[in-house]
């Protein structure tokens, strides 16, 4: 894996290596400064870094046998320009990172505020916070929830929360069907996913799941995408529910990259 940086004194797009020992990437500084360049601080111990002219090489000391990532930060400095980026490691297997949601914000055409907490639930890992639909009739089908990422990234994987009720452990599949578009602009949107979870539903070990409030219902669906999108907007559009009234709740929503 090698890129070239557009001078020494930027910071670098964050580098991925495999999961194994030994695994590398190569980054190549795009500098007309004559001084060595010098590695300052490497902020982990699992990896190493050498550098050759303009090759910047990390260099996986040993493998990542976690369950998650984990992450170093190289500095290096070329006379007085100075370059800091960051190096992913996967854990085996690991195809997708969620992007970071702490800024995203979120809208819609109702919700009970006083039950879950909101929209702001939307970008919280917690499942007993949610955003719920409203108590009130005057809001029909569909639900709407609209989601601001504050900056276009290219998505591949989505995760809807479902709710979760810890006293008794029971998830809440009360969302039957959801339709997910996309947007630059927020003007012009495309489908991009949708699911379906419809009751009765069997789960893994052959249950059958008649109420839509079980530990058996998944935590969240998940959605996979053919090839990825980008986007800034996306509109999560609710159009039919598990409940006799239209009640539902989405504990969160979560948007990943390919890496």
């Amino acid at each position: 894996d090698v890129e070239r940086s557009r001078g020494l004194g930027d910071v670098y797009k964050r580098q991925v290596l495999d999961a194994a020992a030994n695994s590398s990437t190569t980054v190549i500084a795009d500098t007309d400064i004559s001084s060595d360049i010098v590695v300052d601080n490497v902020d982990a111990d699992w990896c190493q870094v050498s550098v050759n002219g303009k090759e910047i090489t990390v260099t996986a000391t040993s493998a990542n046998t976690d369950s998650s990532y984990r992450t170093a930060t190289v500095s290096v400095t070329s006379g007085y320009r100075q370059a800091t980026f960051t190096v992913l490691q996967k854990y085996d297997g690991q195809e997708f990172l969620q992007y970071d949601w702490t800024r995203w914000t979120a809208t819609g055409n109702g919700v009970e505020a006083s039950d879950g907490g909101g929209y702001p639930s939307l970008f919280k890992e917690e499942r007993t916070n949610f955003w719920h639909s409203p108590y009130s009739y005057s809001v029909p089908l569909p639900y709407i929830l609209e989601i601001d990422m504050k900056e276009e990234l290219e998505c591949a994987m989505f995760h809807i929360g479902r709710r979760h009720y810890a006293p008794n452990g029971n998830n809440y599949g009360t969302v039957k069907t959801m339709n997910i578009y996309a947007s630059t602009d927020n003007e012009n949107y495309e489908k991009v996913a949708d699911f379906t979870f419809a009751l009765p539903w069997t789960a893994p070990d052959g249950t059958v799941v008649k109420s839509y409030t079980s530990p058996l219902i998944p935590a969240y669906e998940e959605l996979v995408l053919s090839s990825p999108v980008k986007a800034r907007y996306f509109r999560l559009e609710i159009t039919e529910t598990n409940t006799s009234n239209n009640a539902c709740q989405v504990a969160y929503f979560k948007v990943f990259e390919r890496i």
